[in-house]
């Protein structure tokens, strides 16, 4: 009988383990199909207390499934890699090579909000707090 029980626990334990791995793959899937389907604009960028959105005018970013993401602004490209974290609710985007403002994008942002088409998400920073407001390109 004993033996029956723990077969029975064993059971429940790797079906429960097993639905928990294929929900958290589903929920990474669904993030990557957000990010990667259309490009994306940042919408506000708010460094501590001071409003910079003004410095992205022009640029759009492309992320791509690979954890490439590039930064395009008319013929000008900035690389960079990024990586979303289903688990913290966050992603990190690193651009080596970019100067200003690209370079404010460096980090790991925890998401506030998120839907299809934006994305609210604030960095804790030695200066404060930044908050960054990305949109989907129409």
């Amino acid at each position: 009988m004993k033996i029956l029980i723990r077969l029975l626990f064993l059971f429940v334990f790797l079906s429960f383990v097993s639905c928990k791995k294929i929900i958290e793959t589903k929920q990474r899937d669904l993030l990557i199909d957000a990010m990667t389907n259309g490009q994306w604009l940042v919408h506000q960028y708010m460094e501590v207390t001071h409003d910079i959105t003004a410095q992205f005018d022009g640029y759009h970013f492309q992320f791509e499934e690979n954890g490439e993401v590039h930064g395009i602004k008319g013929t000008a490209s900035t690389h960079g890699t990024w990586e979303g974290d289903i688990n913290n609710y966050s992603i990190t985007s690193q651009f080596p090579a970019a100067t200003d403002p690209v370079k404010k994008l460096n980090g790991t942002w925890k998401l506030t909000d998120s839907d299809y088409d934006y994305v609210k998400a604030e960095m804790i920073t030695p200066g404060g707090k930044n908050i960054l407001h990305l949109r989907k390109k129409p």
